[in-house]
């Protein structure tokens, strides 16, 4: 009988390792069912869902807006940080994004960053640069891909890191992590809407 137990315990110390091991970004897996993400998720649209709970929750960020499809479940992730108040010239908020991007750089390798203001705007000053991305013409960005040379692993086939103004005074930054099942999670949910024609 005592055999018995310790194959027991054994045996689910060893799944759970399994499981903690092939778990993804804030402790989410490709595939995951909406009811095995825990915490409460508040419908944002179909397939959408909003949560700030989430297995392994990091603190940069407090809200994490989860993709599903009906059939590949879990399919993309994007996690906003909380609001950064900054000054015009954005330098809060581009330091919250460069600290974020080491922290990215140590996980996933070899990265691209994209800071580019569109030919032509007249929000070209450095104190600009927060104007410039409230009207949507600067961007930035860095991703992940494989084609760039990262190591991604857990199923990610790409992830992008992105500063974003909520005003000319506080900004935010997002990480959207896109899982192997992107496109099928997609097909999925056009053919849902299409039925809809």
């Amino acid at each position: 009988m005592r055999r018995v137990a310790v194959l027991v315990l054994t045996m689910t110390f060893y799944f759970g390792l399994a499981d903690w091991a092939i778990a993804g970004p804030f402790g989410l897996s490709m595939g995951m069912k909406p009811s095995e993400v825990g915490g409460k998720l508040k419908e944002h649209g179909p397939g959408k869902y909003r949560t700030t709970e989430v297995p392994q929750p990091h603190s940069a960020f407090k809200e994490y807006l989860l993709f599903f499809g009906p059939k590949t479940g879990l399919c993309k992730i994007i996690a906003t940080s909380p609001e950064v108040a900054t000054s015009g010239y954005g330098t809060e908020l581009r330091s919250a994004f460069e600290r974020l991007e080491a922290r990215l750089k140590v996980q996933y390798g070899k990265h691209e960053r994209v800071d580019f203001l569109q030919k032509g705007s007249i929000w070209n000053e450095p104190k600009d640069f927060m104007t410039g991305l409230l009207k949507e013409e600067r961007t930035l960005i860095s991703y992940w891909s494989m084609e760039g040379g990262a190591t991604l692993k857990d199923n990610i086939s790409g992830l992008m890191l992105e500063a974003h103004a909520l005003s000319q005074e506080k900004g935010a930054i997002s990480v959207g992590y896109e899982f192997q099942n992107r496109d099928e999670c997609q097909k999925e949910h056009d053919a849902a809407e299409d039925n809809a024609l």
